[in-house]
This record gives structure tokens, sequence and C-alpha cells, in this order.
């Protein structure tokens, strides 16, 4: 039997596809960006041939939720009794290093606060949240990380870690934040008291080493089976990449790195020609496009990927795209959704701006990467 799950911060909806496709039932869902449920509902239709009453979402702040209004839209007394989980990822530029650092008193930032107020509210089985890793990098963020970690520790035993969707064999190099936590006594139930005690412990450290010091290694803390692959195991240090070439040129395949974590081979072969949204493509307006070097990632903007590694974290915004390693132009939506492992059956509407496309797309998690925490997460509440 399926596991219902609420989703807060849904936006086009990766992580619910990656959590639906480890058979969990997201029965509800929150959104208050214009664009971004207008891409939820286009490519959930698209994709499990849902109609928008069937997807119950709840379309405002997610300081508009109250228990009443979710109970209305699903029944059967999943809230009641708590048979469910929540998965979330607010808003990040105020602890992203490419933002303004406002943190948690940025207009973002306090939203993962209500988030974590929401969780101790509504108190569901398990729970997951993301968030950019600069929220355990900087010093002030980590002290609002520990503060968040204490308001769930009286409830929740937690687990944090840094994953990196690279890791996944998906072909982008993309590190996030990631905490999944359990009600204490479904720990006790499945572990038993001497384990509680012994996370209650760990988590508690946790939160004062958070407090004192950047943490070295926070993966020294983990009790929770994360996912791993061994195939793509610290696979952007341990590989040797190729470095940059002139545009236009013939580069040979490397023969000792694993296939899945080139976009040539995983983002820009044949099949890609006839899909939705490949098409949609910003034109080409600058000299640029033919004389930056295939693979030289090293401005700030106008990288172009080399088609024999990875790419370099999609987060877009404005008009700002990664160039197509041989081609003289910005990457396609589709190219961009194939990078963040969305399924080709999932479509985009027209009647969107190519800059919302990319940006929507752009600012969910990596879908793989969604189903191997939920595999996970389903695995240890077996």
């Amino acid at each position: 039997m399926a596991r219902s799950v609420l989703s807060f911060f849904t936006g086009a909806g990766l992580l619910d596809i990656g959590f639906r496709s480890a058979n969990f039932d997201v029965v509800w869902h929150n959104e208050i960006n214009p664009d971004f449920i207008k891409a939820f509902m286009y490519g959930h239709e698209k994709l499990y041939g849902l109609e928008k009453k069937e997807l119950n979402l709840f379309e405002g702040s997610i300081e508009s939720v109250r228990k009443s209004v979710i109970s209305e839209k699903i029944g059967t007394g999943i809230i009641q009794s708590s048979e469910f989980g929540i998965i979330g990822g607010p808003p990040c530029p105020d602890f992203s290093n490419a933002g303004r650092n406002l943190g948690q008193a940025g207009e973002n930032g306090k939203l993962t606060g209500i988030f974590v107020d929401l969780i101790n509210d509504f108190l569901p089985k398990f729970f997951t949240l993301e968030n950019v890793k600069g929220l355990i990098q900087k010093s002030n963020h980590r002290n609002y990380l520990a503060e968040l970690l204490y308001k769930l520790s009286k409830e929740y035993c937690f687990d944090v870690r840094v994953l990196n969707s690279l890791e996944f064999g998906i072909p982008q190099d993309r590190e996030r934040l990631f905490v999944v936590g359990f009600r204490k006594s479904h720990i006790f139930d499945t572990l038993g008291y001497a384990s509680l005690i012994e996370i209650e412990k760990s988590n508690l450290h946790l939160i004062n080493e958070l407090k004192k010091k950047k943490i070295k290694n926070l993966n020294s803390f983990n009790w929770f089976d994360w996912p791993n692959n061994p195939s793509f195991q610290h696979a952007r240090e341990k590989f040797s990449w190729p470095q940059t070439g002139p545009y236009g040129d013939d580069p040979m395949m490397p023969i000792t790195i694993p296939s899945d974590l080139f976009v040539e081979t995983k983002v820009f072969n044949a099949s890609i020609e006839n899909l939705a949204n490949q098409q949609d493509v910003f034109k080409a307006y600058s000299d640029k496009f033919m004389t930056i070097e295939e693979g030289d990632i090293s401005g700030k903007s106008f990288k172009r990927l080399h088609r024999w590694r990875f790419s370099p974290t999609a987060a877009y915004g404005n008009n700002e795209v990664h160039l197509h390693p041989y081609k003289p132009r910005r990457l396609s939506v589709r190219e961009v959704m194939r990078i963040q492992s969305v399924p080709d059956e999932f479509e985009l509407p027209e009647n969107m701006s190519l800059s919302s496309k990319f940006k929507t797309i752009s600012n969910g998690v990596p879908v793989k990467l969604a189903t191997e925490i939920a595999l996970s997460i389903s695995r240890f509440l077996d």
C-alpha cells in the first residue's frame, strides 16, 4: 500500500515525481508561484494523466495552510492518524552562496522556519527538507539550522547530509542539503529504546557542533541509511575529466569514466530531437556562441558544457542558460530537463515564457536523486 505524502513548495513537482516513483502517494500539494503552478499542472497531466481536481493543489502561501483545509481535501483520517509524510524544499536564495545571504531575515529565508513549525504542528510520521548547501556552510546560517533542528528534536530523530546528484548517475554537479526525520515513536518501535537514546545523543551533539564551528565531516553524525551508488561515489574528484578544447573540435570520449556522467550520453543523444520543449531555446545573438571553448565554465555567464563531462549546477535566472557543447546556442528547455533527470513524458506548456521555463525546471530536485532518497525512506519505514 502506498504511503501518503503532503508536498509543500511543490514547484513543478520534481521532488513529488521522485516520491511517486518510489510508490509514495502524493495526496496534496502547495505552491504560490503562478508559473510553477502552471508547469506542475500541465506536466503532471502529461506524465500521469491527472487532472487538476485529482492533484489537490492548494494555491497560496504556506502561512495560510491549516490541517482542516487539507483534511477536507484528502479525507480518510490520514491527518488525524499521522500516517503520512511531509516533503518540501523551501525557497533557498537567502542561504545560497550566489544570493544575498539574508538568511532567516530574508523573505524566502523565513519560510524554512515556517516549514519546520508546520512539521511540528502537523506531526507527520516522517519528513524530508531540501535546501542549498549554503545553509550549512556559513556560520550565521549554521546557527539558524541548529535552531531549526533543536525545534524538531522534541518529537523527531533526524539525519542531515549534503548529497551531490553527480554521485547518483546524473550528469550534473549539484550539491544540496537534505534533512530527513522520523517520529521518535517510530524509531522506538523499529530500532528499540537503546538505539533511540543513541540517536538522540547524536542529534544533540550535531546541534551543538553546528553552533560552535564548521563541521568538516557531517557524515560522521549519520545513522540513517542514505542512498549510495559506489560506481559514482566521489565522481568529481575520482575521475580524470577532459579539459577545455576548441569550439567545433571533436574530442575523444574517455573510456575510464562511466558514460552515465556524460551530458553527450544522457542529454544530447538523438532521441531528444522529437521531444516536446526541445525547440524551446533562446535565439543566438552573440559571437560568443562560436568562440567560447568547449568545456569552458570559468565565466560568470556563457558557460559552455563539455560533451564528455557533467553539467555545472543548473540554476538559471533571467536569460542566463549554459551553452550547448558543439552547437552555437544555449541549451533547450528539454535538454535542461534531461540534466535534471526529468522523465521525457513530462512537458511544459507553450504559454510560459522561456525564462520561466528554465527557472521552473532548474528550481527543482533532480528526479533521479529524489527517487533514491524516497526509496531509502521507504526501506527505513519498512
